[in-house]
């Protein structure tokens, strides 16, 4: 049988003071409500060894199965080798750094025969992603990889690579897209494109067209782009999948604003998420 992985990466405590880990338990009881009833889900958090009892016990609080992975426990030898290799990278915020470690780990730990939805902690289900469930069910696709593009930050516009003349998947944002069996990149291949990328000027400059916040490095979104465009990509639509735009008919949207989302959940779905954050310390 086919599971959906859902990968989030926490490297955070969740506590009820953290905006980021209110985000997160949100997204995942948005999630538990949208999607678990229609795929065989599996929820994957990458976290550290000082955070994994948080985990396991959010975890609990939900019927699909979970693992969580202490990456300096469980992958400690390759967690150290990702560091140097995201250490040596000069254009880089620390989102940037923790990025670069998820996407090493995605494509180490998860199943490649499955399908992988990679998400961040600021994504949020407001209905059911039909979209994301017919490319989950459908064994014949010739696209392997569906994704999300961030329309917000480039004026409405598919983003391209001023600096890359091959094909990307134009668009793409780093926080949502799903893999398809068989799917899989080398350590080599990660490590020499955001190497290649990090020796281009740095800044808005690399984006075309330039996007409205000057620090928009986003080396790891970049590779991703670049390296998964020859597995073929599915772009979902701008209308129901939307990063930062509130938009009237959306399943899914990308957003740090937590009292956008308030505004946007089912009654429903806000009780659930006010019973998780009660359980949690200050």
């Amino acid at each position: 049988m086919q599971t959906l992985y859902v990968r989030y990466c926490a490297f955070f405590p969740i506590t009820r003071t953290q905006d980021i880990a209110i985000e997160l338990l949100l997204s995942v009881t948005t999630l538990e409500e949208q999607v678990s009833r229609y795929a065989n889900i599996t929820l994957v958090f990458y976290t550290l060894s000082a955070y994994k009892q948080n985990y396991l016990d959010l975890c609990a609080m939900f019927s699909f199965p979970s693992r969580v992975i202490a990456l300096d426990e469980e992958y400690a030898s390759e967690l150290t080798r990702w560091e140097e290799i995201a250490n040596e990278i000069k254009h880089k915020t620390k989102t940037d750094h923790r990025c670069i470690i998820r996407m090493f780990a995605d494509f180490h730990i998860l199943p490649p025969d499955q399908h992988r939805l990679l998400i961040g902690c600021d994504i949020f289900f407001l209905k059911v992603p039909q979209e994301v469930l017919a490319f989950t069910w459908n064994p014949n696709k010739q696209a392997k990889v569906l994704y999300m593009a961030d329309m917000f930050s480039f004026g409405g516009t598919l983003y391209k690579l001023r600096h890359y003349k091959p094909p990307i998947l134009e668009g793409l944002l780093g926080d949502f897209y799903c893999l398809a069996p068989g799917v899989h990149l080398t350590e080599e291949a990660i490590k020499g494109c955001l190497r290649m990328i990090d020796d281009w000027p740095g800044g808005a400059h690399r984006w075309d067209p330039i996007p409205r916040f000057d620090d928009a490095h986003a080396c790891e979104q970049q590779a991703a782009a670049i390296l998964l465009h020859p597995f073929g990509g599915q772009l979902l639509p701008a209308g129901r999948y939307s990063h930062n735009t509130i938009l009237d008919e959306l399943a899914v949207i990308h957003t740090h604003s937590i009292s956008n989302i308030t505004v946007l959940l089912a009654d429903k779905m806000k009780a659930r998420a006010r019973e998780l954050v009660a359980v949690w310390p200050e």
